[in-house]
Parts: C-alpha cells; sequence; structure tokens
C-alpha cells in the first residue's frame, strides 16, 4: 500500500501537461487569473479518475485474470516513467493556453492528457488488488482529484520561481524522482508475486 501512496504522489507532483500548464500561465497572467484553470483540473481529473476506475471495476468482475497482471503492467508503467524522468534534460515551459475559459480548457485537456488517462487507470486498477466498490472508487478517485488540485496549486504558486530553482537542480529532481518510482514498482512487483 505504501508504495501505491509513494506513486500517487511523486505521479501528481512530479511534471505534467496541467502541472506545467498551470505554472506558466500564473508565471504570465497572475495566479488569481489561472484559479478557473486549476478547478478545470479539479473537475476534470475527478472526471477521469472516475471513468477509468468504473472501466477497471468492469474489466476486475468479468475478467478475473486481469487482477493477477495489473501489479505487473502498473509497475513497468512507473519503469517507463521513472525513465522518462531519468532521461529528461531540461524543464518545458509549456505553452500559452490564452486567459479565456480556462475552465474548459482544463477539462478538456484533462481528457487528452495521456499521463491523466494511464494514471487513473494504474491507480485504480493497483488499489482494485485489495478489492473495492463504487463507493470506495470515489472515495479514491475524490482523494486523488483533490491532490491533483493541490499539485496545480502548488505550481501555480511557485510559477516562475519553481521553474527556475528546476532548471538549477534539474538532475537531482529526476534522480530522486525516478528512483522513488522504481522503489514504488519493486515493492507492487514482490505484492504481485
Amino acid at each position: 500500500m505504501n508504495s501505491v501512496l509513494i506513486y500517487i504522489f511523486v505521479g501528481t507532483f512530479t511534471p505534467g501537461p496541467n502541472n506545467i500548464l498551470s505554472s506558466s500561465s500564473a508565471s504570465r497572467i497572475g495566479f488569481l487569473k489561472t484559479i478557473p484553470f486549476m478547478l478545470g483540473v479539479l473537475v476534470g481529473t475527478f472526471i477521469v479518475f472516475t471513468l477509468t476506475g468504473l472501466f477497471n471495476i468492469v474489466l476486475f468482475e468479468n475478467v478475473a485474470v486481469i487482477k493477477k497482471y495489473v501489479g505487473y503492467i502498473g509497475a513497468a508503467y512507473m519503469v517507463y516513467l521513472a525513465y522518462k524522468i531519468l532521461m529528461s534534460e531540461e524543464v518545458v515551459s509549456g505553452k500559452d493556453i490564452g486567459k479565456k475559459n480556462l475552465f474548459f480548457k482544463a477539462i478538456f485537456l484533462t481528457f487528452v492528457n495521456p499521463k491523466a488517462i494511464v494514471f487513473g487507470l494504474t491507480v485504480t486498477g493497483l488499489f482494485f488488488r485489495w478489492g473495492i466498490d463504487y463507493k470506495t472508487l470515489i472515495m479514491i478517485t475524490s482523494f486523488m482529484a483533490v491532490l491533483c488540485f493541490a499539485s496545480v496549486i502548488l505550481w501555480g504558486l511557485f510559477g516562475y520561481l519553481f521553474m527556475k530553482f528546476l532548471s538549477k537542480y534539474l538532475k537531482v529532481f529526476n534522480i530522486t524522482m525516478a528512483s522513488l518510482l522504481i522503489f514504488s514498482a519493486l515493492v507492487i512487483i514482490i505484492d504481485t508475486i
């Protein structure tokens, strides 16, 4: 269970489209004007995580053999993310998302954000290894959406300063995040065996 929580923390607070755009937008148009985007991330991630969780429930209820492999697939994805983080050599600045309709842009971005979709599938799938029902699914997806919201707030608050810090200490940050992901993947593989 600790490895899943580490994975959720690392997956939520590491750079991704929502975090990068929140930071980039806040540094350009201000924190308060970026709040609609952050609220859109909250709503979008809740919807995406709930849909991916429902998809996983259907799979788990109808295809029992999947339970055995979810841990392996989740661990493999974590190793892949660790590799991508480790190989990253620059801080991506994100593209201008404009100033209008930030709430709806964030919701749309979440629906086309592969990190959010795969993250939702992986996390809910990992929780299903311990058994889950629809009430628990809503609690998990709400928790994950609130964490994503906290992440975009943090990235927005630090905006320019946080990007400046990352550009100076990017290699140390990448090694730390990649190591945490690999550790999480190993623990999940051990739990799956």
